[in-house]
């Protein structure tokens, strides 16, 4: 599967349904961040789940358990919370979503990248790569 949009919000169609033929996860889980619904985002990752600061070694979160922890604190810290997807690209068990995130715990605009690995229609791993403000269309 190659998929690739710009800054186009029907972006998270362009993924093919999930193995169960659901919405595909990595579609689903950004929903799902948007509109802060927890229960929601954390179904769409494995329950061994790791997220990884890209280059660090260590994930800062690791299991269903700790996912539910970090972002519940997040979105409450956050009511303003919103990742606006620019690109995505999709090849073979991986999601590569350019970012834009704003509202967070009331700071300026991220620039953000996620790199998402899939299997068995879950979001296994996760890596991260952020930056600050960068304006739209550079």
């Amino acid at each position: 599967m190659n998929a690739c949009c710009r800054a186009q919000p029907s972006c998270r169609d362009t993924l093919a349904p999930s193995a169960n033929g659901g919405v595909h996860p990595v579609a689903g889980q950004l929903a799902a961040y948007n509109d802060r619904h927890i229960d929601l985002f954390v179904s769409y990752f494995h329950p061994e789940v790791e997220l990884f600061v890209h280059g660090e070694p260590a994930p800062f979160v690791k299991g269903s358990a700790a996912l539910r922890e970090s972002y519940s604190k997040m979105f409450k810290a956050s009511p303003l919370l919103h990742c606006e997807l620019e690109r995505r690209i999709a090849v073979g068990d991986f999601v590569i979503d350019e970012e834009r995130v704003t509202g967070l715990r009331g700071g300026p605009p991220v620039h953000a990248v996620a790199i998402y690995e899939v299997k068995g229609g879950k979001i296994v791993k996760a890596w991260f790569l952020r930056g600050r403000g960068r304006p739209r269309g550079q």
